[in-house]
């Protein structure tokens, strides 16, 4: 009993004693005055606080890009905008029943994670939603058959696509061939890059008037006009509006890297047959076509080199692509989205937006809970933007419904990495990649399946993988990866899954508006480090010019294994790592190797194999400074070319200093004094009125000779300007203008005129025949003034009368009925360079329906 009493008046004891903890820990934290949950929540998604997290670089482009200006003038602010898409998100889930207390969830879950900057949905959906702009998602494919009623059908809804502000993808292998036969018009097609050229030249006019989306073309690489494609964009000012990529088979890279010296045969119709070298005229038209052998090993280091020399054509594992097809049931795919990540069958599109991995890491450590609930909101708010599409093309909206593919894709990976002290290129980086992108890519596509209970399936779930799986989703798809430019910038964070470019670089926009940036976290790092002031700029100031500190030997090997950034890091290591993300996405991934200047084709081409190897679905790479534009730089921005220069031609680019051996001990040309005299000649040629001055030296001997005829940049002004230099060049050099008059007089074009100073053969003759008399009047003006006779004969070689024939400088011939080339008249159109045929009495040209006659 003694004992009973005892326990029972300690628990006594320890109940009061518990009461007195609990009421000191309630005084405690009166005294402190600690803020509650949900006072800390007010206090942090204040408007002033949201608005407070976004740097100086993202309201700068936000105020150009996503930040809406209201009808007063007014521009909201980020925290608006924030209000503005989360509202009109949450507000669709009314459609489905659900009550307000549920839908007033839902708008705090989306307003948290975008405030948060954990998560945000692609740039058209952050510009549109809730405003008056209909709401259109950032990537469609459309098709392009071979018709022409397909062509411009595609044309005129990709017109209004791009308007809209989407990105277009379209693959030109249906295309038939160049100087194929084509029915209707009983003529010769001009092949799929000249219509790649009409869609450019479209868009570009769409560009310029604001709203625009990128596009990617594409080509298989058993089309026979594929080397035409590979070399279309060889000059940085061409095809500016596309990004472009040839679609590999494994059949290809099976002989590349087994047989590479064996002969690579293309399909068009069922038809075996080799690749064609298209034959253009300077102004692009097509004037013929001839096969070529060609090795597998040979067209793989075509592309190579072009993609070494500019970082295009990218590739694309097109056999990977179809293996890994969620929607099997409407069809093989054959392109992608611009940036190469999301792959769609025709008229399909995908709704896009990224987890920025960055906000995930705190004390050193992954928060995996955060990052399952943040994926899970993030899809249902993806999945409710597909319910307020509005589309300019019918057939888009529509099959934007009927599958309800959403891309969620990451970025801040870079930084994720550096917080995590891992570096990138090593197994335990790929290793966190993947892990990151599994509790992704399953928690998609668990909240996928809780939203089809409360939804309902995706109308062409029995198309799908998930038939045969017996999975009720409500999305075809769910993961991919792109590029995250702007919003990257917007979030403050690096793009995709990239390596950081450079510690410091200068980014540009389309506009040419630069952003500088340093990387925060290692400027963190430093600190942490207690490296001393006068080091810290010296490595800021070395960063600046180099981007990378793995030259600096004065810090810490940990720090430099750590801070690694895209040029540290070899090919394989960027495919590597691509190859770990690619296991958990069900899509593709955007995904750029950055090499050095000084990387070889080599590399390029292992880069490339290595992609294949590791089930990449595309690859791409880019050599810095390969281009004359580019986004990202190192130094100051002082140097940097703007996009809007590009076609601007500089004194560089116009002479190149190559210091050839070849040219050692050889004739330079004499420097060009400021002021010169000379004279103009008018001659009528078969092409138009030809304006030629020649300039004379000191001594009054011919120095430089211009041509001027027709419009600036047209076909023929292009020939006479080639000439031109070449005559001036010859001059200048010491050549004996006699000579120079003897090559030049005599060469017969197709179209032959009568002067009233005898026969002009062709531009090439006009000019001999100008310089001619140039310098024969200047030498009887000599001779007569010191009293010599003349003889023309003695002073300028003339063409004898055999190769004159009759003096007219047309050929005779004994056929009774003469051709055109037979009379030297076989003409290259001057609109399109086609040839021009004689019809009904009068030269006209069957391809474009120039005639000479009007």
């Amino acid at each position: 009993m003694a004992n009973k009493k005892t326990n029972a008046r300690k628990g006594a004891i320890k109940k009061v004693a518990k009461k007195v903890v609990r009421k000191a820990k309630v005084k405690t934290a009166t005294r402190t005055k600690k803020p509650t949950k949900q006072k800390r929540d007010k206090l942090f998604f204040s408007d002033k606080a949201i608005n407070e997290l976004y740097s100086e670089n993202a309201l700068k482009m936000m105020k150009k890009r996503y930040l809406n200006t209201w009808k007063d003038g007014n521009q909201e602010t980020p925290a608006e905008m924030i209000k503005r898409i989360s509202h009109a998100l949450a507000e669709v889930e009314k459609n489905y029943g659900h009550d307000n207390r549920f839908i007033k969830k839902t708008e705090e879950n989306f307003f948290e994670i975008l405030a948060k900057h954990e998560y945000t949905p692609a740039g058209r959906t952050v510009t549109n939603v809730g405003s008056p702009t209909p709401l259109i998602a950032n990537c469609i494919v459309l098709p392009i058959f071979d018709s022409m009623k397909s062509i411009f059908q595609t044309l005129k809804d990709a017109a209004l696509l791009q308007q809209a502000g989407s990105g277009l993808g379209f693959d030109f292998s249906h295309l038939r061939p160049a100087y194929s036969k084509t029915k209707k018009s009983n003529g010769l097609s001009s092949g799929p890059v000249s219509f790649l050229k009409v869609y450019n030249e479209a868009f570009g006019v769409i560009k310029q008037q604001g709203r625009h989306g990128a596009n990617m073309a594409m080509m298989q690489i058993d089309h026979p006009d594929v080397i035409d494609f590979i070399r279309c964009k060889q000059s940085e000012s061409d095809i500016r509006n596309f990004n472009i990529s040839i679609k590999v088979t494994d059949e290809f890279m099976k002989q590349v890297t087994e047989k590479p010296d064996t002969q690579w045969y293309c399909m068009w119709n069922d038809k075996k047959m080799k690749p064609q070298r298209v034959l253009r005229a300077a102004n692009g038209s097509v004037m013929g076509a001839e096969t070529i052998d060609i090795t597998a090993k040979q067209l793989f280091d075509e592309i190579v080199e072009n993609a070494w020399n500019n970082g295009e054509p990218g590739i694309v594992f097109i056999d990977e692509v179809n293996r890994t097809n969620p929607l099997p049931g409407l069809g093989p795919i054959d392109c992608s989205n611009p940036c190469g990540e999301q792959f769609l069958h025709h008229y399909d599109n995908c709704n896009l937006g990224s987890i920025n991995l960055a906000k995930f890491v705190t004390n050193k450590k992954m928060d995996w809970n955060r990052l399952r609930f943040v994926t899970k909101t993030a899809t249902r708010m993806m999945d409710n933007v597909i319910d307020l599409f509005d589309f300019p093309v019918q057939q888009v909206t529509d099959l934007a419904q009927r599958n309800r593919r959403i891309g969620l894709g990451i970025m801040g990976f870079a930084d994720m990495l550096y917080q995590l002290e891992i570096p990138y290129n090593s197994e335990e980086g790929r290793k966190m990649g993947e892990k990151a992108m599994r509790t992704i890519n399953e928690a998609a596509h668990q909240a996928s399946q809780v939203i089809a209970k409360e939804k309902g399936i995706f109308a062409n779930h029995d198309l799908s993988i998930f038939k045969k799986k017996n999975v009720k989703m409500r999305n075809a798809a769910l993961t991919t990866v792109a590029p995250t430019g702007s919003i990257s910038m917007m979030l403050d964070c690096s793009s995709g899954i990239e390596p950081v470019f450079a510690l410091a670089f200068i980014k540009q926009d389309k506009d040419g508006q630069q952003y500088p940036y340093l990387n925060k976290y290692f400027e963190e790092a430093i600190k942490n480090h207690r490296i001393q002031k006068p080091l810290v700029e010296k490595i800021k100031e070395e960063i600046k010019n180099t981007g990378s500190i793995q030259h600096m030997e004065e810090l810490p090997k940990k720090l430099r294994d750590i801070f690694v950034v895209a040029m540290d890091i070899e090919a394989e290591d960027h495919m590597k790592m691509q190859a770990s993300f690619q296991k958990h996405v069900d899509n593709s991934i955007s995904k750029t190797i950055n090499f050095p200047n000084s990387a070889t084709r080599e590399q390029v081409a292992e880069g490339y194999i290595t992609a294949w190897k590791s089930g990449c679905k595309s690859c791409t790479v880019y050599r810095d400074g390969s281009r004359n534009i580019q986004i990202l730089n190192l130094g100051d921005g002082k140097n940097i070319k703007a996009p809007t220069e590009i076609g601007k031609v500089t004194k560089k680019e116009e002479v190149p200093v190559l210091n050839l051996s070849i040219d050692k001990g050889k004739l330079a040309r004499r420097k060009r004094p400021e002021i010169m005299h000379g004279k103009t000649y008018q001659v009528k040629t078969g092409y138009g009125k030809l304006y030629v001055t020649i300039n004379d030296d000191e001594y009054g001997a011919p120095f430089e000779v211009f041509a001027t005829i027709g419009k600036s940049g047209g076909f023929y002004a292009e020939v006479s300007e080639g000439i031109c230099r070449l005559i001036s060049s010859s001059l200048r050099a010491g050549v004996k203008i006699e000579s120079i008059i003897k090559d030049l007089k005599g060469i017969r074009g197709p179209m032959p005129v009568m002067t009233n100073k005898g026969t002009v053969l062709s531009l090439s003759d006009a000019i001999g025949q100008v310089l001619e008399e140039h310098v024969t009047t200047k030498e009887e003006t000599k001779m007569l003034s010191e009293n010599k006779a003349v003889n023309v004969n003695e002073l300028i070689m003339i063409k004898s009368d055999s190769e004159r024939n009759d003096g007219t400088g047309i050929e005779l011939t004994s056929s009774s009925t003469p051709s055109i080339a037979d009379n030297g008249l076989m003409p290259g159109c001057p609109d399109c360079g086609a040839h021009l045929q004689m019809a009904e009495g009068c030269i006209s040209c069957r391809q474009c329906g120039f005639t000479r006659c009007l």
